[in-house]
């Protein structure tokens, strides 16, 4: 009887059938979720990045050698930075 070795892992099957559906569940779709993974990852630690950098403007504001026309800018722009990490996706 002939065996089919899988070359990802070296399983050893009967069927080239159980042979190709134990590549698409172990490996294939394996790789597709990493690569999801990864890109989620991404997204959180630019979210993070922002909401970090809206801690610093609001920091910022409260300095006593600024200007009342420095905080107010620092104001409007800590308040755009917060509507657009409103509208990126999974920041919800």
């Amino acid at each position: 009887m002939k065996e089919y070795k899988c070359k990802y892992c070296g399983e050893v099957f009967e069927k080239p059938l159980l042979l190709a559906r134990h590549v698409r569940l172990a490996h294939k779709k394996a790789k597709t979720r990493e690569k999801k993974a990864v890109a989620i990852g991404k997204e959180s630690d630019q979210i993070n990045r922002s909401i970090e950098a809206i801690g610093i403007l609001k920091g910022l504001q409260a300095s006593p050698n600024l200007s009342q026309g420095e905080k107010k800018l620092l104001q409007e722009v800590s308040q755009r930075i917060e509507e657009l990490l409103a509208y990126t996706p999974g920041s919800k």
